[in-house]
Order: structure tokens, then C-alpha cells, then sequence
């Protein structure tokens, strides 16, 4: 009696196609893995360069703030993120939308404010600001990350009258 040792030809060929259907899976799960890791380093990047933004503002340390302002990173070294600003429950920028001539709309609509003060309105003490960072997914795409949040009026409109009628005696001896 003979006994044969080893594999048959259709063992071999249904290993050899476990183990391919296998290593193509993990491959798939790697890729997907380093997308994910590439959008969320992306993300992080873009929420921690608006918040840098929004200080900025904060601290009145932004020139030509409208709705609809616009900027980059580069000088950071992050030349693909680009932001917008939205001021204002109203702004056709809270939700990264946009029109064409933003600061055209944004002087209108300061205009009317200022028409409304004039008719006995106070300022509110907070406004509402929404950044729009545009950054590149990892397949290439275009994607955003949206902070929104309230900073003082004074802040935004660099009213630094308003400053010290919101706070009496704390105006920084610089502006004055």
C-alpha cells in the first residue's frame, strides 16, 4: 500500500486564493487607515489654525474684518488651508457658502446697522462668527471644518469707544 504525502493541486489553489482574498482585504483596511489618519491630521490642523484666527479677532488684531473675509496659512506653513469668515446670524458665510462681491454685502449690511443705531439700537455685547476652514482630504477633495462661536462686538468692529463703555477704566494704555 502506497501512501501519498502532500497537497493536491486544488488544496494548493484554495490556500493560494484564501491567502490572496486575505492580503487584499488587509491591504484595503491599510489604505483606509492612512486615509482616516490623513483626514484627521488635516482636521486637527484646520481647527487649530481657526481658533488661531479667532483669537486674532478677539484681540482686535485683524485689519479689513468683513463678512466674507478671506486668508490662508501659508505663513504658517500650511499654504493649501484657506479660511472665511461669517459675521452674524445672517451671513451668507455661516455655512462656508458664499456670494461674489462679500465685501460690497458686508458694507450694506454695516450700513444698516449703523442706520439702526442711529434709530436708538444698542450694539449687542456679542456677535457671532463663523470660520470656514478649507483644507485637502486625503483622496484630494476639497473638505471643510467649520468653528463657530460669540466674541465681543468692540472686538469685531474694533470699536474701542464701545470697549470702554462695556468695561470703564480697563482700557490697555497701548490704545489709549
Amino acid at each position: 500500500m502506497s501512501s501519498k504525502r502532500g497537497f493536491t493541486l486544488i488544496e494548493v489553489m484554495a490556500a493560494v486564493m484564501l491567502l490572496a482574498i486575505a492580503m487584499s482585504l488587509m491591504l484595503q483596511l491599510r489604505n483606509q487607515a492612512l486615509s482616516r489618519a490623513i483626514d484627521s491630521r488635516s482636521e486637527s490642523i484646520a481647527s487649530r489654525m481657526g481658533l488661531m484666527v479667532l483669537h486674532r479677532i478677539e484681540a482686535a488684531r485683524m485689519d479689513e474684518l468683513y463678512d466674507g473675509s478671506t486668508g490662508d496659512f501659508s505663513e504658517e506653513g500650511f499654504p493649501d488651508f484657506s479660511w472665511v469668515i461669517g459675521i452674524g446670524d445672517g451671513s451668507p458665510y455661516a455655512a462656508g457658502l458664499g456670494e461674489e462681491d462679500a465685501e460690497s454685502a458686508w458694507r450694506l449690511q454695516a450700513e444698516q446697522l449703523l442706520e439702526d443705531q442711529i434709530d436708538g439700537e444698542q450694539k449687542p455685547e456679542f456677535t457671532r462668527i463663523f470660520l470656514t476652514v478649507s483644507y485637502p482630504g486625503a483622496d484630494g477633495q476639497p473638505s471643510n471644518h467649520t468653528l463657530e462661536t460669540l466674541l465681543p462686538t468692540w472686538a469685531i468692529e474694533q470699536d474701542f469707544e464701545l470697549y470702554e463703555a462695556t468695561w470703564p477704566g480697563l482700557l490697555p494704555l497701548a490704545v489709549e
